[in-house]
């Protein structure tokens, strides 16, 4: 039974106050977007002028297109360039090659074999995953790994300004030169410490491990265990005490995420939900310091346990209704879809939704996205309470049988 939870809180009144504060602006990440949007539009038109400028000269106005073109040709190779520093930082550190992603076409070391999937990461084009040094310490390195990717880019960008001197080529110094703008960009706002909405960027980690053991402790556990879920181990095979953050962590930095919602999926496989219950009423504590992205994921685990606990239906289509759209944004993920579709089906049993194709529409989506993502066990658990949700309601009567 739920003991944690089973008191008279969550309302509909409730939910409406609590919505007034969550919306509240957080000055820390109004300034972080600000200091982004700044970035990227200064640089962004500084880049933009001076090719433009080029472009006028009466030798390059026939190159139009082909600028065009190159600008979308250069952000895809700066991608594989990006990638393939992080995994060269890593191979000089002792690392290990896991993984190698760029958009949904990743390639990954499986029993020392490479084989080609489909792997998406919502807000991301890119990553190289590698395994943390054999028997790691908090003394192990980390910057080469992290800072690999802005130093390549940064390597490649200056070579493209070289190169942009040296030749006569117009159709040459237009490619040179799109390509240097667009890695100097790429290597500021991925260097200088920066909050994204869906994660830190590489310069904004490596000032959180510099500064909080917690966080480069949280680092090397992060690679080591989806090193284990990509070769195979269960959630249950992972011990609680091993995720467990320590008391001292900060609960709103990035870093400490990734273990604190794989340690969620372990109780909600292991059907533990007062723990799972205790760990989000933790993350909700460091709420309006977290990400974007994350703030949605906490939406909709609260929304999902309101429904298998079965409170007030005005309480849950009020909750529903404050996070419905921002929901819907993220909906390319598995934990996402299973709360949505959780919500379809309770409102198509409760007759509140009788919109069939919303939800015939979100199982489709779901199988999609479980093929393609990222940590197959974390997708297998939202299968799982997927289609198990009836079932989960009635572990609030007695039931036992949820998997």
């Amino acid at each position: 039974m739920y003991s944690i939870i089973e008191k008279p809180l969550w309302t509909k009144e409730y939910v409406n106050e609590l919505f007034l504060s969550r919306n509240t602006k957080d000055k820390k990440q109004l300034r972080n977007s600000l200091l982004y949007f700044f970035t990227v539009t200064i640089l962004g038109i500084g880049v933009g002028l001076i090719t433009n400028s080029i472009l006028l000269s009466e030798e390059n106005s026939k190159f139009w297109l082909i600028a065009i073109l190159f600008t979308w040709l250069d952000g895809i190779l700066l991608i594989v360039i990006h990638e393939a520093g992080h995994f060269v930082g890593g191979i000089i550190t002792s690392y290990r090659f896991q993984s190698f992603r760029v958009f949904s076409y990743c390639i990954v070391k499986e029993d020392n074999k490479y084989k080609i999937e489909k792997r998406k990461i919502p807000g991301t084009s890119g990553q190289c995953l590698m395994k943390p040094p054999k028997n790691w310490t908090l003394d192990s390195p980390f910057f080469l790994y992290h800072a690999g990717g802005g130093i390549a880019t940064f390597l490649v960008s200056m070579l493209s300004l070289l190169l942009f001197k040296l030749t006569s080529s117009p159709l040459a110094q237009i490619i040179f030169f799109i390509l240097f703008g667009y890695g100097l960009i790429l290597t500021i706002i991925n260097l200088v410490p920066l909050q994204l909405p869906s994660s830190n960027n590489d310069g904004a980690n490596i000032l959180a491990i510099r500064r909080d053991k917690t966080a480069k402790e949280t680092f090397f556990k992060q690679l080591e265990c989806n090193a284990w879920l990509s070769d195979g181990r269960k959630l249950e095979d992972i011990s609680e005490d091993y995720l467990k953050l320590s008391e001292n962590a900060v609960w709103s930095e990035p870093l400490n995420y990734y273990l604190e919602w794989i340690l969620y999926s372990k109780f909600l496989k292991e059907r533990e939900f007062d723990k799972a219950e205790e760990l989000l009423m933790k993350m909700e504590e460091a709420y309006h310091d977290m990400l974007p992205s994350k703030k949605i994921r906490i939406d909709s685990e609260r929304l999902y346990l309101l429904i298998i606990r079965q409170v007030d239906t005005d309480c849950i289509n009020t909750f529903y209704k404050n996070v419905a759209d921002k929901l819907r944004i993220q909906k390319l993920c598995t934990p996402i879809l299973r709360t949505l579709i959780a919500y379809e089906k309770y409102s198509n049993n409760n007759n509140n939704n009788n919109n069939k194709c919303a939800l015939e529409q979100y199982q489709r989506m779901f199988y999609r996205a479980m093929k393609s993502a990222a940590c197959k066990q974390e997708a297998e658990v939202d299968y799982i309470l997927t289609y198990q949700v009836e079932e989960a309601c009635d572990t609030e009567k007695g039931s036992s049988d949820l998997i």
